[in-house]
């Protein structure tokens, strides 16, 4: 890995204090959507006159998301065990979900947007960055729209859904503070544990090709650790405002070296589409509450496209069971990836580009 740029430190700064302004004034999810703020502003305003900023690294983001996985596995107990199985109904309604968000999208960046077929077709994928543009460079798609697509769509979900909450609930959540997830009595063997579990679960998920390795590989080793007793964490509270300082700050940066133009059309299709997802999750969570043992809450964020990352840090500042969600969205993505290869050619009649 190359050496870290000092120009990159700016984007750091600016995420830090877009974090602690976030927090000054009671935005939900603070750190994350005042880092994701304070990072892009940054970039956009460097990069106004031509100037480019070098590429963050992707492990920085990589490295924390693990390290959100073995937090998330280390809540995992034997009990949860015998709750899972009753949440196969909402399971299976990922299937319509993903197709219903992938058809609905696609026409809104075909017929509105005005992108390309095959563009379009990965733009629209309800699925995570990584995976999506994987797909996307293998059939020789767009990669900047691609990209931009996603990432704004994620953007848009993970901010939203913290404020609708902070509407609806009449009082500002996220601060990690008092949730379940942290304890005030942890020691220093507690910490080296996650960071050890997690480095050690991001290396065999990207030995052993694992989706979304970067999340999994930790969550499972974390995971089988706790529900066999071989460990029991207690989660430092400052850990989690950590977590989400550097995965909103690596998000924010990511906005290095896309177009003004591209950002205005990727913003108005991100927004249409983002809107169309979220209310389609929110009627499945309706839906589902009838069926399974969660509140509208913990289902609509189960459903709701964001980033699994974003997503489970969510959960765990709305004291959602964060293993149930992070499960959930597993599993969309592994749909996703699935559906988006088999319909390529069966139903959209897409064909790679040579």
């Amino acid at each position: 890995m190359a050496g870290f740029d000092i120009r990159l430190l700016p984007i750091f700064a600016f995420g830090l204090i877009g974090g602690f302004g976030a927090w000054l004034i009671g935005v939900p999810m603070p750190f994350l959507l005042g880092g994701v703020f304070g990072a892009a502003c940054f970039v956009l305003c460097y990069e106004r006159n031509g100037r480019q900023l070098p590429k963050l690294s992707r492990w920085i983001r990589l490295v924390f998301m693990s390290i959100i996985g073995a937090m998330i596995g280390s809540r995992f107990s034997p009990e949860l065990l015998t709750l899972l199985p009753q949440f196969w109904i909402s399971g299976l309604a990922l299937i319509p979900f993903i197709l219903l968000a992938h058809a609905g999208s696609y026409t809104i960046m075909r017929r509105l947007g005005g992108y390309e077929k095959l563009d379009a077709y990965f733009a629209a994928l309800p699925g995570g960055i990584i995976d999506s543009t994987a797909l996307a460079e293998q059939a020789g798609a767009d990669l900047r729209i691609v990209t931009a697509q996603h990432f704004i769509r994620i953007i848009m979900v993970v901010s939203t859904v913290p404020l609708l909450f902070l509407f609806i609930q009449g009082d500002a959540v996220g601060s990690l503070g008092g949730q379940s997830m942290a304890t005030s009595h942890y020691d220093a063997i507690d910490v080296l544990l996650l960071l050890s579990i997690a480095l050690v679960g991001l290396f065999i998920g990207t030995l052993t090709n694992l989706p979304v390795s970067h999340m999994l590989g930790p969550l499972l080793l974390s995971l089988a650790l706790s529900v066999g007793g071989v460990v029991e964490i207690d989660v430092p509270p400052w850990l989690g405002h950590v977590a989400q300082y550097m995965v909103g700050t690596a998000l924010g940066a990511q906005f290095s070296g896309v177009s003004r133009q591209l950002l205005v059309r990727g913003f108005g299709m991100g927004l249409l589409s983002g809107t169309y997802m979220l209310c389609l999750a929110a009627t499945f969570a309706i839906i589902l509450v009838q069926f399974v043992p969660a509140d509208f809450g913990a289902m609509f964020i189960s459903f709701a496209a964001g980033g699994l990352a974003e997503m489970s840090l969510i959960a765990l500042s709305l004291n959602f069971n964060p293993v149930v969600v992070a499960l959930h969205h597993l599993v969309r993505i592994l749909l996703t990836v699935w559906f988006g290869k088999v319909l390529l050619r069966r139903v959209f009649n897409l064909s790679p580009r040579r």
